[in-house]
C-alpha cells in the first residue's frame, strides 16, 4: 500500500495540533491549579461544580442575613432591656410612695424621677441601630416612632395621649434559611401603647370616669365610695365581652353597658344613717346601666329590680308607703319620722372588707373592696379594659404625685390611682420580658443556623475541591509527557516535509 506524502504531512500536522491543544491545556491547569477549567474539561463535573457553588453562595448570603438578624435582635434585647430597667424603677416608686407618707419635698424629688424615667423611656422607644434605623419603627425605619405632643405633668385631653406614634405595625423581618424568616425588630406601638389597662379584660374606678354623666335617679355623679378596689379576677373573659356589649352604650367614655357597684348605709329609727364607724351597717348593689333615658336605664343586678322601684341601699328606702332619697336631698324630715323605725334594705348583701364581690355567674368576673367605712352612696364603676400608653401611665404617675392627699378620700384616690399605675407597670414589663424573651430565642436559632451553615459551607468547599482541584503531581508528569510527545511529532513533521522527488533522482 502507497502512502502519499501530502496524507503523511495532513496526520503530522493534526498529530502536532493536538499535542500542542493537550500542552495548552495542561499549562492553563496548571497555572489556576483547577483540573476543570471550562466545561469542556469535564461536562458532567462541570455540571456538578455549578450546583454545589450555587448551593453554597446560598449557604453564605443565608449566614451574612442570620449574622445581621443576630446584631440586630442583640440591640433589641440589650433596649427592652434598658426599659425594663426603667419600669423596675417606676414599680419601686409607685410602691414606695403608696406606702410612705411623703413630704412636698419628697413628691417634688420623685415626680423629678419620674419625668426623668418618662424621658429615658421615649429615648428607649426612639433607639436607632448601628445603621441610623430606628428600632422600633416597624417597617418605616427611618422615621422617628415616638413624638411627645404634650408637656409631663399636665393632664391630657379624654382619648389622646401624652405621645403619638408615627411609625407602622408591621414587623421587620430577615430570611436566614430557605423556608426560614425571623422578625429582628418589633414595632413601638405593640410594644409600648397597646398595653392593656386594669386586669386586661377590665378595670375599677372609684367613682364615675371624667365626663360621664350616669343616668337618673343613680347615684350623684362622681361618688367615691371611700374604699382601696384592686383590679378584680377574671374567671370568663368572653361571657364578660358578651354581656357588656350593647348596641346602645351610655355616654361617652363609658362606651358599654356599664357595671356599678353602689354603697350605702342603714337607716336607723330617727332618720340618720347607721353607724360610719361599723362596716356591717353598709350594704351594697350591682347596677347594670345600659343608657335607656330616666329609671329604665338601670337594672339591679341583685334583686331584678328597674329605676325607681328597686331599693337601691344607698338611694331609695321605704318607710310605709313612702320613697326616701336622702342622695337627692328629698328625705322625709327626721322629725317626721321620729319612732317609725326603717326596715332594713331586703336583699342586699352587706359589705364585707376583704370579700370578694362574685359576679361569676353573671358577668365572669369577681371584685375586690378593701375598706371599714365605705361613703354611703359611693361607687364602683366596671370599665372595660382599653390600650393604654406606658408613657401616659408615667405621665398620670406624675399627676397623682401633685393631687391633695391631706383628706381620708384623696388618700384613697390616690392609693387606688398608684394600684392602677403598678398594674399597668406590670403589664408593661410583662410585655416587653415577652417581645426581650422572643427576640432572645431569635438571635440564639439565628447563631444556631450560623454554625449550621458554616458546616454547610465547609463541605461544599470539600465537593469542590474534589471535583475541581488540580492533582499537580499527575499534571506535571502529563505535561512533560505532552511536551515530549509534542516535540517527536514536530521532529516527525520537519522530516516529512523535506520528502520530495528529488531525493530518488
Amino acid at each position: 500500500m502507497r502512502v502519499s506524502t501530502n496524507s503523511i504531512f495532513i496526520n503530522n500536522v493534526a498529530n502536532m495540533m493536538q499535542k500542542q491543544t493537550q500542552l495548552n491545556q495542561v499549562e492553563g491547569q496548571l497555572s489556576t491549579m483547577r483540573r476543570v477549567t471550562v466545561p469542556s474539561d469535564d461536562p458532567v463535573a462541570a455540571a456538578q461544580i455549578l450546583d454545589v457553588r450555587q448551593a453554597d453562595a446560598r449557604v453564605l448570603q443565608f449566614n451574612q442575613n442570620a449574622k445581621s438578624a443576630e446584631n440586630s435582635l442583640a440591640t433589641s434585647e440589650s433596649v427592652l432591656q434598658s426599659g425594663i430597667d426603667v419600669l423596675q424603677r417606676a414599680r419601686e416608686l409607685a410602691v414606695k410612695v403608696s406606702n410612705t407618707t411623703l413630704s412636698n419635698e419628697d413628691r417634688q424629688m420623685t415626680m423629678s424621677e419620674i419625668e426623668g424615667l418618662y424621658k429615658q423611656m421615649v429615648g428607649i422607644a426612639n433607639t436607632t441601630d448601628g445603621n441610623g434605623s430606628y428600632v422600633f419603627s416597624g417597617s418605616r425605619s427611618q422615621i422617628k416612632p415616638i413624638a411627645e405632643q404634650s408637656e409631663f405633668g399636665r393632664p391630657v385631653a379624654s382619648g389622646s395621649s401624652i405621645v403619638g406614634y408615627n411609625g407602622d405595625s408591621m414587623r421587620q423581618e430577615m430570611q436566614i434559611a430557605g423556608s426560614r424568616q425571623i422578625p429582628v425588630t418589633e414595632n413601638g406601638e405593640f410594644v409600648f401603647n397597646k398595653i392593656r389597662d386594669g386586669n386586661g379584660t377590665f378595670k375599677l374606678t372609684n367613682g364615675f370616669p371624667a365626663g360621664y354623666t350616669p343616668v337618673a335617679p343613680n347615684t350623684t355623679a362622681g361618688a367615691r365610695p371611700n374604699v382601696d378596689v384592686d383590679q378584680g379576677t377574671v374567671t370568663d373573659a368572653a361571657l364578660f365581652a358578651t354581656k357588656t356589649d350593647d348596641p346602645a352604650p351610655p355616654a361617652a367614655p363609658i362606651g358599654f353597658k356599664q357595671i356599678e357597684v353602689v354603697f350605702g348605709s342603714e337607716w336607723n329609727h330617727v332618720g340618720a344613717q347607721g353607724s360610719a364607724t361599723d362596716p356591717t351597717d353598709f350594704y351594697y348593689d350591682v347596677v347594670v346601666e345600659t343608657g335607656a333615658p330616666g329609671p329604665a336605664g338601670f337594672t339591679s343586678l341583685i334583686t331584678g329590680k328597674t329605676g325607681a322601684t328597686r331599693e337601691l341601699a344607698s338611694d331609695l328606702y321605704k318607710q310605709q308607703t313612702e320613697q326616701v332619697d336622702p342622695l337627692k336631698n328629698n328625705a322625709v324630715p327626721p322629725t317626721d319620722l321620729a319612732g317609725i323605725p326603717f326596715p332594713t334594705p331586703t336583699g342586699y348583701p352587706k359589705y364585707k372588707p376583704g370579700a370578694d364581690i362574685d359576679l361569676t355567674a353573671s358577668y365572669g368576673i369577681k371584685l375586690n373592696a378593701k375598706g371599714d367605712t365605705p361613703t354611703s352612696g359611693g361607687v364602683v364603676a366596671i370599665n372595660k379594659s382599653q390600650d393604654k400608653s406606658i408613657f401616659d401611665t408615667l405621665n398620670e404617675f406624675g399627676l397623682a404625685l401633685q393631687q391633695d392627699v391631706t383628706t381620708p378620700q384623696g388618700m384613697t384616690d390616690f392609693t387606688n390611682k398608684m394600684g392602677n399605675i403598678l398594674t399597668h407597670v406590670d403589664a408593661t414589663m410583662t410585655r416587653l420580658l415577652s417581645v426581650e424573651a422572643r427576640m432572645g430565642s431569635g438571635r440564639r436559632e439565628a447563631d444556631t443556623l450560623v454554625s449550621v451553615g458554616e458546616g454547610f459551607s465547609l463541605q461544599y468547599k470539600t465537593n469542590l475541591s474534589r471535583l475541581q482541584d488540580l492533582d499537580v503531581a499527575k499534571a506535571v508528569s502529563e505535561l512533560i509527557l505532552t511536551k515530549t510527545a509534542l516535540q517527536a511529532s514536530q521532529s516527525t513533521f520537519a522530516q516529512v516535509q523535506k520528502l520530495t522527488l528529488f531525493n530518488y533522482i
